[in-house]
């Protein structure tokens, strides 16, 4: 009695993982493969610097030209690991440069005012971070350059 009851439980907890990973976005839930894209949309054409890291791990520093972008895939396991992905930004804006820090993703903590489920899209304009809003599919601006100007 007792070997079968686990076996109905171990069946029942397989049945619950699979279920969950097939949540689409559109239903307010998502568990699977989120993919962060941060483009250069800077007016005047800079180049941009970025250099992200995520859970303290360093993902690299680029040099993003005009429409350039930069990407990173990871696996969301919901409860089971928080995932936070940081970056420091610059840009040459009329001969000063313009730096900050900005937290693009965490897991634990909205960062955005429209949750991004499968596709977390940023643009890094002249006044700040645009987030691209999955629902309604447009940009909506979310984050200003900090006023400290450092990182």
């Amino acid at each position: 009695m007792m070997s079968s009851l686990k076996v109905n439980i171990n069946i029942l907890a397989i049945f619950l993982v699979a279920s969950l990973g097939r949540f689409e976005p559109s239903l307010g839930f998502y568990l699977g493969r989120r993919h962060v894209n941060i483009v250069n949309r800077l007016e005047n054409h800079e180049l941009l610097m970025i250099h992200c890291w995520q859970n303290g791990g360093n993902l690299g520093r680029y040099n993003l030209k005009y429409e350039e972008e930069f990407r990173w895939d990871f696996m969301d396991l919901f409860t089971f690991q928080q995932v936070k992905i940081e970056c420091n930004m610059e840009f040459n804006d009329g001969g000063m440069p313009r730096r900050g820090h900005f937290l693009v993703y965490d897991s634990s903590q909205d960062v955005r005012r429209r949750e991004c489920y499968k596709w977390c899209n940023w643009a890094v304009g002249i006044y700040g971070l645009y987030a691209f809003d999955e629902v309604d599919k447009r940009w909506d601006y979310e984050i200003p350059w900090p006023s400290n100007n450092r990182f």
